[in-house]
């Protein structure tokens, strides 16, 4: 499929150049052309101005900047109350998480009323003791 679709690229560009007239193979006769003519073939065109295209380039780069620290700044905030939505209607709580070491974590989790503190590492979960 790639290569169907670079052939077809390619024999565009083919056909587009070999249809287009150079400036070089069109001679007019001096004799004919005045100064009136002259502007008329050949066009001066006013530079344009890039400093408003770059304004608006760097008024789009910062709102996109932007859009995606709000973007991160919500789902962090939906994961939070999807969180506590679920400690509110379920009888397993977790009341609180502290990470010991970045694969050692200790929990605080209210089960029926209880609360048990946790301990989790990479080779088991393990009860450590029951709070009052």
């Amino acid at each position: 499929m790639k290569k169907l679709f670079l052939i077809f690229l390619f024999s565009i560009s083919f056909i587009g150049i070999q249809n287009t007239v150079l400036a070089d193979d069109i001679e007019p006769k001096s004799e004919l052309i005045t100064e009136m003519d002259k502007d008329e073939i050949y066009p001066v065109f006013e530079q344009p101005e890039y400093k408003p295209a770059f304004f608006k380039m760097l008024l789009i780069l910062i709102a996109l900047i932007a859009l995606i620290f709000l973007t991160f700044w919500i789902f962090r905030k939906l994961m939070r109350m999807r969180v506590n939505q679920t400690n509110l209607t379920k009888n397993i709580k977790i009341l609180e998480k502290r990470a010991l070491s970045p694969k050692t974590l200790l929990y605080i989790v209210e089960v029926d009323g209880r609360r048990v503190l946790i301990s989790e590492s990479n080779l088991e979960v393990r009860k450590l003791k029951d709070l009052e």
